[in-house]
Parts: C-alpha cells; sequence; structure tokens
C-alpha cells in the first residue's frame, strides 16, 4: 500500500480551493450582477414615479379647470382682464396679446344670493327691474322680487363677514346678448386698478317694497343706458401663480406658497378703489382686501384667452423625476367654458 507523501496531500487540497484570482473574478462577477440588480431596481421604481405622477397630474389637472370653469361660469362677460403685475396694466380678455398679462381677473355676479349657496331662505333676487316703476330723476331702480334680508343673509353665508348690501354691491346691466357694455376708453369701464367704474353703479340705500325693493343709486346712473336686465355684482376674483404676486402679502403668511402655486384672490371689489390682496404693483395696503385660497401646487404656466365670448383654459403642471434632476414630469390641459 502506498502512502500519500506530504507533497501529494498539499496538492490535492489546492485542488479543492480556490486560488485567489479565482475569488477575485467571483467578487467582481457578483458586484457587476449587484449594481445590474441596483440599476434595474432603481428603474422599476422611477417607472413607478413617473406612473404615479402623471396619474396625479393628469387628475389634478382636469380637476383645476372643471373648478376654475365652474366659478368662470357665473361672472360678468366683458368685465374678464389679463393684468400686467410689473407695470399694473391692463387689458381687457379678448385684446390681451402676450404672457406679460400673466393674472387672470373679473368681476364676480351674486350667483350665491340668487341660488342661495349655504343658507336655506326663500328668493334671492330675478336680476330684472320694471324700469316703468322706475324713476331716473330720483335715481331709483325698482328691483322685481328682489329680497334684502335674503341676500344679505346669504352672502354673509358665503363670506363668512358683515355684509351690508349697499355698500358691498353694485350694478352692471346686461346688456345686449347679456354681454354688457363698456365705455368707449374701457379702462374706466369698472373700476380695475384705480380707475373710474362708469358703467359699474353702486346702491346707495335699499328699500324692501312687498316682495320688490326700491335701489337708490348714486348719480353715475344719470346719462346711461338702462336695461331691464341686470348683474348684481358682488365681489372680483383673479387667478395667478405665485411668481406673480407678492408671496410676503400679510394674506399669504399662513400659506406655503412656490412660484408654482395657483392662487384664486376674491372677495375685493375694484369699483371700490380695491385690488387683491397680494398684488405686487400697488404699495398702499389701504386699497388690497380680499381673501385667498390655493388652487393647485406645480403649476408651471397657465394661461387664459378670449375667443368670441368664450374662455380657453390652459394648465400645465411639471416636477422633476427626482430631486435636482434635470428631467422633468410635465402634463397640459385644456378646457373651454361658455
Amino acid at each position: 500500500m502506498r502512502v500519500s507523501s506530504g507533497k501529494e496531500k498539499m496538492e490535492k487540497q489546492l485542488k479543492k480551493s480556490f486560488t485567489l484570482l479565482e475569488l477575485i473574478v467571483v467578487i467582481v462577477v457578483l458586484a457587476l450582477i449587484s449594481m445590474g440588480s441596483f440599476k434595474a431596481i432603481e428603474m422599476l421604481y422611477e417607472r413607478y414615479y413617473q406612473a404615479n405622477v402623471i396619474t396625479k397630474f393628469t387628475i389634478l389637472s382636469q380637476t383645476t379647470l372643471d373648478e376654475i370653469s365652474t366659478i368662470l361660469y357665473y361672472r360678468v362677460p366683458l368685465t374678464a382682464i389679463g393684468y400686467n403685475p410689473e407695470n399694473g396694466d391692463f387689458k381687457q380678455l379678448e385684446d390681451v396679446d402676450s404672457d406679460n398679462y400673466s393674472i387672470f381677473e373679473w368681476i364676480y355676479g351674486g350667483f350665491d344670493a340668487k341660488k342661495h349657496f349655504g343658507i336655506d331662505k326663500g328668493l334671492g333676487f330675478s336680476n330684472f327691474i320694471d324700469l316703468d316703476a322706475s324713476n331716473r330723476d330720483t335715481l331709483t331702480l325698482v328691483a322685481k322680487d328682489f329680497n334684502i334680508t335674503d341676500i344679505n343673509d346669504t352672502m354673509n353665508a358665503v363670506f363668512n363677514n358683515s355684509w351690508d348690501l349697499n355698500k358691498t354691491t353694485a350694478i352692471i346691466f346686461a346688456g345686449n346678448l347679456d354681454q354688457g357694455e363698456t365705455s368707449e376708453d374701457y379702462n374706466n369701464s369698472f373700476g380695475w386698478h384705480g380707475h373710474k367704474h362708469n358703467k359699474v353703479f353702486l346702491i346707495k340705500k335699499v328699500k324692501q317694497v312687498g316682495n320688490d325693493a326700491n335701489l337708490t343709486m348714486n348719480d353715475s346712473i344719470k346719462g346711461n343706458r338702462v336695461y331691464a336686465k341686470y348683474y348684481l355684482v358682488v365681489n372680483a376674483n383673479a387667478i395667478a401663480r405665485g411668481a406673480d404676486v407678492d408671496k410676503s402679502a400679510e394674506c399669504l403668511k399662513n400659506y406655503k406658497i412656490d412660484d408654482n402655486t395657483l392662487l384664486l384672490f376674491y372677495n375685493y371689489r375694484p369699483w371700490n378703489n380695491e385690488t387683491f390682496c397680494a398684488d405686487k404693483h400697488i404699495n398702499n395696503s389701504e386699497t388690497k382686501e380680499g381673501n385667498v385660497s390655493i388652487l393647485a401646487q406645480d403649476v408651471t404656466a397657465f394661461r387664459v384667452r378670449s375667443v368670441n365670448y368664450h374662455i380657453e383654459l390652459k394648465i400645465q403642471f411639471s416636477k422633476p423625476i427626482f430631486r435636482d434632476n434635470d428631467r422633468n414630469i410635465t402634463i397640459t390641459k385644456q378646457k373651454v367654458t361658455f
């Protein structure tokens, strides 16, 4: 029987073991497999995140446009303007021809009081005046089916503040085809941004007479055409991105605002020489009034234009795939409202 030598035993052990080179090769191969696995997982997560954000933006863009469209439905048509916050200039929406007029404003009719949003009451108002019973000499208009208490109560519920009909509301006559009228100088028609309000008629005194009301107007009604149908206007609205407003304004101090925050401003009255509360062109805080709410975040563009009395809205949502990443996820949507 042959006895193995020490040399033979060592050779057998070496054959059963990995060499250093083989170990290095194995480690490198495992590292490559691991890197590939991590890359695959990263790509899967990126696709999941991208699909999730696209779904979110698709829903948000639609719901935001639907909400804006609902509010716009009760605008007074010719009062809609584009406003340039850098120099204070504004144009009738149909005449806006550049992106510099980035803030959208309009005067809102008192639909809340007419339909009793927020409170269960009787008749609000009918939108019609009895022209035969009205008296131009005493500046008195007879508003048919006009309940002063109901209107005040409803508007108090909507705006959650002390409402005084003859100090807050005004009248704009519907004019031909309900579009309303403007003066030859559009800037001085509705009181926008410190201008005159030649086509907005202020109510000086209200008096209930049965189901109707006598509205005593200021002398601005003289020399103007009076129509049977009117809009009872209660406030103005503005939509703007954070990039175009004063983010340090008092009304925004409780909100987290950046350039891509889309904001709705409301409850201010141009005919009383008021502007929205974060107007960065106006330094006089006494003229800044109203409230604000956030419509959406991550809005990198919002555009409005008017064509043949209908309004086309366009909104764009966008954000980086990852923080500090140059690749963005972007969704753009459009909607038309009448």
